[in-house]
């Protein structure tokens, strides 16, 4: 009788090794040690062992567990990669049986293929940081964090979520025009979040980057951009009205000049459309902008220039709550009452807000859910899923004590 011809498994029971690993050794795949290596090369030759000539042969002496085996194992320091080749599947072949699709991973595992060099890139060990840039003072001792809580519990969430991705953040300063480097950016981050305003340098180096992009409270429109905004003409078009509907006629506007994110164009262009809506008339002049920041100082400072000015209003629409809770301050230092002689509505819903006096009414944009929100979809990107390229989450009023009901 002839002799059974030797097989990969009688390899690897007498090197005593896994399939898998004699696998790796017949491909040349880096992952077996030299000692390991040598003593599969001693049985091949003590056994006569004659390799397929190729990997697919080589795939079905093994059964479906076993190609899991070797899949799995390959899968081992390839964050992403399952996600990825499944969404992958899916994209160019659609919908097939299980055993087909094993067969192809078997297929993909073998010839150790990535669809794109980036791909392959994009899915090392060390890709596991995310970049969020944000304006900060040059000598780095105070930055928009300790300006505004908004940023606090924006960064907060976002290294919440990360850390429930074994993902880490790493916050950095936008105004530093000598750090943007395409290659350190492709070579270090999983992704880049920029909160606030995008540097003019800043955004044509990011242009040229090929890893996920999210753009937060900034329509800057590109391809290779990821915006997510709220709902900012609408929330502020709605608090407007409310405030009208609550009997208030004479509504001003304050928030900050755009170089701290052009939403404020929006949130503008929702006040216009509300008082015109109503027959109201919108004034310029009733529209104040601080040139320095949306802080709790400035707030103070706008409502002593209000309050000493000719103009009188019934109430103030406020894009920031921090902003506005500082309005409320700086009215009670000049002999107004809040909302007795004027009413206060901000936009955020941080959770100062609920703790000043009166409690703030202001606009909710679910600050948590918007840095979940901009870490999940570069989590989504970076396994190869399908993302759009503007998200627009939505707004609610949230009533408090700050606003009262006037006489019409």
């Amino acid at each position: 009788m002839k002799d059974r011809k030797v097989t990969i498994k009688d390899v690897a029971q007498k090197a005593n090794v896994s399939k898998a690993t004699v696998s790796y050794v017949l491909n040349g795949v880096d992952k077996v040690s030299e000692a390991t290596k040598q003593r599969v090369l001693d049985v091949i030759k003590e056994l006569g062992y004659t390799p397929n000539s190729t990997a697919r042969d080589l795939a079905k002496q093994m059964n479906h567990q076993e190609q899991e085996e070797v899949y799995n194992s390959f899968l081992e320091g390839q964050p992403f990669y399952k996600e990825f080749m499944d969404s992958f599947i899916q994209a160019k072949v659609g919908k097939v049986p299980k055993e087909t699709k094993n067969k192809l991973l078997s297929a993909v595992v073998e010839r150790g293929y990535l669809p794109s060099g980036f791909l392959e890139q994009l899915m090392k060990k060390n890709k596991t940081t995310i970049a969020v840039y944000m304006a900060m003072e040059r000598d780095f001792k105070h930055t928009l964090l300790e300006m505004n809580p908004f940023y606090q519990q924006f960064i907060s969430s976002v290294e919440h979520t990360a850390k429930e991705n074994h993902l880490s953040v790493q916050i950095i300063n936008s105004n530093e025009v000598h750090s943007y480097d395409i290659s350190s950016f492709e070579s270090t981050y999983l992704g880049i979040i920029v909160l606030g305003k995008l540097p003019t340098d800043l955004s044509s180096v990011l242009k040229q980057v090929h890893i996920p992009i999210v753009i937060v409270d900034e329509y800057e429109f590109h391809p290779n951009f990821v915006t997510l905004t709220s709902e900012d003409q609408k929330g502020a078009f709605e608090s407007i009205e409310y405030l009208i509907l609550k009997g208030h006629k004479e509504i001003a506007f304050v928030g900050c000049k755009n170089d701290r994110g052009n939403f404020i164009e929006h949130r503008i262009a929702g006040y216009k459309e509300a008082l015109q809506s109503y027959g109201l008339t919108y004034k310029t002049d009733d529209v104040y902008l601080s040139e320095v920041d949306y802080s709790y100082e400035e707030g103070i400072r706008i409502a002593q220039k209000i309050a000493t000015g000719h103009r009188k209003y019934d109430a103030v629409f406020c894009t920031s709550d921090i902003m506005a809770i500082g309005l409320m301050k700086g009215f009670m230092k000049t002999g107004y009452k809040v909302p007795d002689d004027i009413s206060i509505m901000g936009f955020d819903n941080i959770q100062f807000s609920k703790y000043s006096n009166p409690e703030l009414t202001t606009v909710d944009q679910n600050i948590f859910l918007k840095a979940e929100t901009a870490v999940t979809i570069i989590i989504r990107k970076a396994k190869g899923e399908p993302v759009k390229n503007q998200y627009m989450l939505p707004v609610s009023i949230v009533e408090r004590e700050s606003v009262s009901k006037r006489n019409k």
